[in-house]
């Protein structure tokens, strides 16, 4: 199995943008090390606890200071861009780091309200589809004439030597029957806490068509991890994510603060429903490198996972690394 990141690039408490950014890169550079295949920023707007709200850039600045891994967006939030824009951007981009260029194609606004009207220009969304979007969107990365108007103009730069990967994002299971049939990787944040039906992959599976960007179907999940070498380190170090996510569930969002800081902190009867519910579920994996493997193996045996995403803001830098670390060791990435 395969393995990425995905990022978000949370704030530390206290942490400038700057920090942050520079502490990315080292991660980056450290992760491409352990053979990890891509690295993934999300598009999050007016989010106080998150850098990465222009994921194509942060791809762009990592591809210069790596050599080999992918760097991706996951995703591009189609609704806010004209398809042109979307195209050009990512064809640059593939023309500067050939093969290795991902585009992660996400129908939802990845912010609120306001922000969709800001990012308009005021302006109502044009597209009653977004499907019908993605589609100019493909014709335009791989140099065929898109329908209508879009059809007068040609996405430059034409005739890279290879295209940039475009991918179906999906939280809930709705896109996976468009993925299969547009003929694109498919990819789960399985780490939004939603339940999907199993079934809703091999839906994707047994609509795939082979398109000039897969062959053959692929399915990616991302999950909230964190690996230590013993479960009292696990629990430890995942406690600030735990009480993100029960702010998240409250329509809050919170800095990623020190776990010394938390150590004291008890939760209460509905908070450890909450969480038990999400490791149940497995939105949530954290434990020894053991108990981890054999939860990831069931689900990939389960969902039929090819590639395994893993989004995991554990405060400390060494910390963090170990724990993908651990992942690679568990899949023979080192």
């Amino acid at each position: 199995m395969e393995l990425g990141v995905h990022d978000l690039v949370t704030l530390n408490d206290g942490e400038t943008p700057e920090a942050a950014f520079e502490r990315t890169k080292r991660f980056v550079q450290e992760i491409e090390k352990l053979n990890y295949k891509r690295y993934w920023f999300a598009e999050h707007h007016n989010s106080p606890t998150h850098a990465s709200s222009s994921p194509e850039l942060l791809a762009a600045y990592m591809s210069a200071v790596t050599s080999k891994i992918r760097l991706g967006t996951g995703g591009t939030m189609i609704m806010h861009y004209s398809p042109l824009k979307i195209a050009e951007n990512f064809k640059t981009l593939t023309a500067l780091a050939p093969d290795r260029i991902d585009i992660g194609l996400g129908r939802a606004p990845g912010s609120g309200p306001n922000e969709i009207v800001a990012l308009a220009q005021g302006k109502p969304n044009s597209f009653d589809d977004q499907y019908d979007k993605i589609e100019i969107i493909l014709d335009y990365l791989s140099d065929q004439q898109a329908d209508g108007y879009y059809g007068r103009t040609n996405a430059m730069p034409q005739g890279t030597l290879t295209l940039t990967q475009p991918w179906m994002l999906g939280s809930s299971g709705q896109s996976a029957s468009k993925a299969g049939e547009m003929g694109l990787g498919y990819s789960f944040a399985k780490f939004f806490g939603l339940e999907t039906d199993p079934e809703v992959f091999k839906q994707y599976r047994n609509e795939f068509q082979a398109s000039r960007f897969f062959e053959k179907p692929s399915v990616m999940v991302s999950y909230l991890i964190v690996v230590a070498d013993t479960q009292e380190e696990a629990d430890y170090l995942a406690k600030p994510m735990e009480l993100s996510q029960l702010a998240l569930s409250r329509g809050r969002m919170i800095k990623n603060v020190s776990p010394e800081e938390l150590k004291d902190y008890k939760y209460s009867e509905q908070e450890l429903n909450f969480l038990n519910n999400h490791y149940d579920k497995r939105f949530i994996i954290k434990g020894t490198p053991e108990k981890v493997q054999s939860i990831l193996e069931e689900e990939q045996q389960l969902l039929g996972i090819d590639e395994l995403m893993v989004y995991a803001p554990i405060h400390g830098e060494n910390e963090r690394l170990n724990s993908y670390k651990h992942l690679a060791k568990m899949f023979n990435k080192i």
